[in-house]
C-alpha cells in the first residue's frame, strides 16, 4: 500500500437544509476509499453537484497549502498523490527546487492543476549530487569533477589554497542550483514537459476492485519470517477451486491450511478483529460475493449499520447483511441537533414552516432523542435500531417509552382502497413500525404540485398526504418510489374495515356489482357471515 501523501477534505452542501457535509480523504487512495468518502461526503448520486476540496496536508510539499487550486477533482489530486508517492527521495528534491520556479509563488494567479502535475515530470535532464549540504561541500564536488575550468587550470598541488565555500556558492549562482534536502540540484533552464493536457489524466494502472485481499502463504515450522518469501495475494470474491489451487501452488492441501499474513477491506469496519484466521475464508467469500449487489445507498447504510452495531464476528457482518431492509437510514442530518430538528419537522405536518427551526440548537435534546429510539449518529447518517424507524413517537421518559413499544394500530375502522391493482387501508396520519400489526405493510403517499397523491414510498419527509397497509411488500426498484397514474392511483371503494377485518379478507375473489348488502358483507368478511 503507497504512503498517503495528501489530505485533503471534501465539503457537499446538505441539499435539504442548510451547512454542508465533511469528509477528510489521504492520498494516494483506492477506489473504495475515495468512494467511502464520497459516501461520508453524503455526496452519493451528486457527485456532480456544488462542491469544495480543500487541501489540509502535504508532506512532500508544504507549500502547496498556500496556493489556490483551480477547481481541482478528486482524481487529479489522486493522480497528483500518486506521482508524488511513486518519487525516490532525490526526485521529491527535485520536485521542491523546480516547483515554486514554475508554478509561482502562492500569491501569484490561482494554480492549475494541468501545471502541478506536468511540473512532477521531465526530471532526467536535472543534474542532482547527493550529500551536499553546505556550500563547502558543494564547492569539493566541482573540484574533484573538474566542473569549472578555471578550477581546473590549477595545479593540483595548490588546490588545498582554495576557499571551496566560495567556489561553491560562485558555482550556485552562476548556474542555478539548489541545496535542498542533501542534494545539489543543477535545475538550469527546467521547463515541465506537457504530459497532461487539462482533461485526460495519463494512463495508470487501475487496480482491479475488490471486497477483500489476503496475503497468504504456508504455515511456518516456527516463525512467520520463513515463509514471507512465499506469500501471495488473493483477492475475494473468489471461487473455491480457484483458492484451493492456490493453496495448493503454495504446497498445501486446500486455503484453510494457509496462513494470512496480511488483510485489506474495501469496508472500513470490517477488519482483522471480525476476521479471525483461514478457518473463515468460506464465511468471508460470502460476505465478498454479496457487497457488489449492494446499491450506493445500502452500501451507506451497510457501513452506518455496522458502525452503530460493531460487529465481533463475520456471521455478526452476515445477519447486518440479511437484515438491511430492518434498518431506515436518513443521510440528510449532520449532528444530534439536526436529528431533532428534522424529528419536529416530521411531525408537526406539512404546513410547518421549517424556517422556524433554523436557530435551534439543541443537541442535548437530540441525543436523549436518539437514546430513546434506539438510534445512532454515524459519517454516514443516522440509522434506525433494528425493526425500528427514525419517527416512532417517543415519550420523553425512558419508563413510558418501554410502555408505548407494546402499543398496536387500534382497531378502528379505516377506509378502503384500491392502489397499484391491490385492496389496501388508507389512513390520513402517518403510522410507525410499534403501531403496525404483524403482516401488514405500511408506505406513505406524497402529494405533487396539484395532485393529492402523486406518489407512494417506503417514507415521505415531506408532502405527505397519507399512509396505506398492504398484505404484501412493494418493490420500488432504483427509483425508490412509484409513481401514481391514473389506473394505479388510490380509487376509494367507499367501505371501511378494521385492520383485523382487513387481513381476514380474501380480496381475490371478484366482487358482483349486483350483489345485495348482505353478500357484499359476506364476501369483505372473508366469507363468514355475521
Amino acid at each position: 500500500m503507497k504512503e498517503k501523501k495528501l489530505t485533503i477534505e471534501l465539503s457537499h452542501e446538505n441539499p435539504l437544509g442548510d451547512g454542508y457535509f465533511y469528509a477528510m480523504l489521504e492520498l494516494p487512495a483506492a477506489e473504495h476509499e475515495i468512494r467511502d468518502a464520497i459516501q461520508r461526503a453524503r455526496m452519493v448520486g451528486r457527485e456532480d453537484s456544488f462542491r469544495s476540496i480543500g487541501i489540509l496536508d502535504c508532506g512532500a510539499w508544504p507549500e502547496l497549502l498556500y496556493y489556490r487550486l483551480d477547481s481541482p477533482t478528486i482524481d487529479e489530486l489522486n493522480f497528483f498523490a500518486n506521482r508524488i508517492a511513486q518519487m525516490s527521495d532525490s526526485e521529491l528534491a527535485i520536485f521542491r527546487t523546480v516547483a515554486p520556479k514554475v508554478l509561482g509563488s502562492p500569491a501569484d494567479e490561482i494554480l492549475s492543476m494541468k501545471d502541478l502535475i506536468n511540473c512532477t515530470y521531465g526530471y532526467d535532464e536535472v543534474m542532482v549530487a547527493s550529500n551536499i549540504r553546505t556550500d563547502e561541500q558543494l564547492g569539493q564536488f566541482i573540484i574533484e569533477n573538474e566542473l569549472h575550468d578555471d578550477v581546473n587550470n590549477i595545479p593540483e598541488s595548490s588546490l588545498y589554497l582554495l576557499d571551496k565555500a566560495k567556489i561553491g556558492a560562485l558555482y550556485r549562482t552562476s548556474l542555478n542550483c539548489t541545496l535542498t534536502d542533501g542534494y545539489a540540484i543543477f535545475a538550469g533552464d527546467y521547463k515541465p514537459p506537457e504530459i497532461y493536457d487539462g482533461m485526460q489524466l495519463p494512463e495508470t494502472e487501475i487496480e482491479d476492485w475488490y471486497a477483500f485481499r489476503l496475503q497468504i502463504a504456508p504455515p511456518p515450522t516456527e516463525d512467520v519470517s520463513e515463509v514471507e518469501d512465499k506469500a501471495v495475494w488473493i483477492t475475494l470474491p473468489m471461487e473455491r477451486k480457484a483458492a484451493d489451487r492456490i493453496a495448493q501452488e503454495l504446497g498445501v492441501g486446500s486455503i484453510e491450511e494457509c496462513v494470512y499474513l496480511d488483510f485489506e477491506s474495501s469496508v472500513p469496519q470490517i477488519t482483522t478483529e471480525q476476521f479471525g484466521n483461514m478457518q473463515d475464508f468460506d464465511k468471508l467469500n460470502r460476505i465478498a460475493e454479496q457487497l457488489p449487489y449492494l446499491s450506493p445507498f445500502d452500501q451507506m447504510k451497510f457501513k452506518a449499520v455496522l458502525t452503530a452495531e460493531p460487529p465481533v464476528s463475520l456471521d455478526d457482518i452476515s445477519d447486518a447483511l440479511a437484515n438491511l431492509n430492518k434498518y431506515e437510514l436518513n443521510v440528510y442530518v449532520d449532528g444530534d441537533s439536526d436529528f431533532f430538528k428534522s424529528y419536529l419537522e416530521h411531525h408537526l405536518g406539512t404546513g410547518f414552516d421549517r424556517k422556524w427551526l433554523g436557530g435551534l440548537f439543541a443537541k442535548d435534546e437530540g441525543t436523549r432523542l436518539l437514546e430513546r429510539l434506539g438510534a445512532t449518529n454515524t459519517e454516514y447518517g443516522v440509522i434506525s435500531a433494528r425493526g425500528g424507524t427514525l419517527h416512532d413517537l417517543v415519550p420523553y421518559d425512558e419508563v413510558q417509552a418501554k410502555e408505548l413499544t407494546t402499543q398496536a394500530l387500534t382497531d378502528e375502522k379505516l377506509e378502503v382502497v384500491e392502489v397499484l391493482g391491490q385492496t389496501a387501508l388508507f389512513i390520513n396520519g402517518r403510522v410507525t413500525e410499534q403501531e403496525l400489526p404483524e403482516g401488514l405493510y405500511r408506505y406513505d403517499l406524497r402529494s405533487g404540485e396539484g395532485i393529492t397523491f402523486a406518489t407512494v414510498e417506503p417514507y415521505a419527509r415531506s408532502d405527505h398526504s397519507g399512509t396505506i397497509l398492504v398484505k404484501a411488500p412493494l418493490s420500488f426498484g432504483s427509483e425508490g418510489y412509484i409513481a401514481f397514474d391514473d389506473d394505479t392511483s388510490p380509487n376509494f371503494l367507499g367501505y371501511e374495515l378494521t385492520p383485523t377485518e382487513f387481513m381476514e379478507t380474501d380480496f381475490t375473489q371478484t366482487e358482483d356489482e349486483d350483489m345485495d348488502e348482505d353478500e357484499t358483507q359476506t364476501m369483505q368478511l372473508g366469507g363468514i357471515s355475521q
